[in-house]
């Protein structure tokens, strides 16, 4: 047998291989991850997917498709959305690393309105105090009690802003 007649010999024993399919085998994690990125920028920006999808001559279904990773995100695409939030592209991929898959926990609405309230506050100096009350609030309650801990933030964080809103 010749050399050529062993390669096609290999090839036909074993099976092909069949792709990873999200209908099949659930989304891929990185797919997942940066869904998550689309979906936390947009929030954060206030907009609605059908607000982005008109924006880029899209329906909101194929956005909620890919916030759930079950599309994958073009790298065209990602770079217009990167624009349209205004975010580096690399934004859609921070927290992962290569020699690991992430597990990464998600922002609930909480989380998402502080940081919208935090960005509305234009004191450099008010939003310092902000950061080390929180790293004083975790230093106390321990990074344990989360729970807790979040509360109290939240109620002294909305306590503030309801204060500087009134003096304005």
């Amino acid at each position: 047998m010749s050399q050529r007649d062993n390669g096609a010999a290999a090839r036909k024993t074993h099976p092909p291989r069949r792709r990873h399919t999200a209908k099949e085998h659930g989304p891929d994690p990185i797919d997942l991850h940066v869904g998550r990125q689309l979906k936390l920028a947009r929030e954060l920006a206030g907009l609605t997917q059908t607000e982005v999808g008109r924006a880029l001559d899209m329906s909101f279904q194929v956005i909620q498709k890919y916030e759930q990773g079950e599309i994958r995100i073009s790298a065209s695409r990602l770079f217009q959305l990167a624009g349209l939030f205004a975010k580096p592209s690399d934004y859609f991929f921070e927290g992962l690393a290569a020699s690991d898959m992430p597990s990464i926990g998600t922002l609930d609405r909480a989380d998402i309105e502080l940081v919208r309230a935090f960005r509305t506050i234009r004191s450099p100096e008010i939003r310092q105090l902000l950061v080390r009350l929180a790293r004083d609030i975790v230093q106390t309650n321990g990074v344990t009690s989360g729970a807790a801990a979040k509360y109290l933030f939240y109620n002294i964080f909305f306590s503030i802003r309801r204060r500087i809103m009134a003096n304005s």
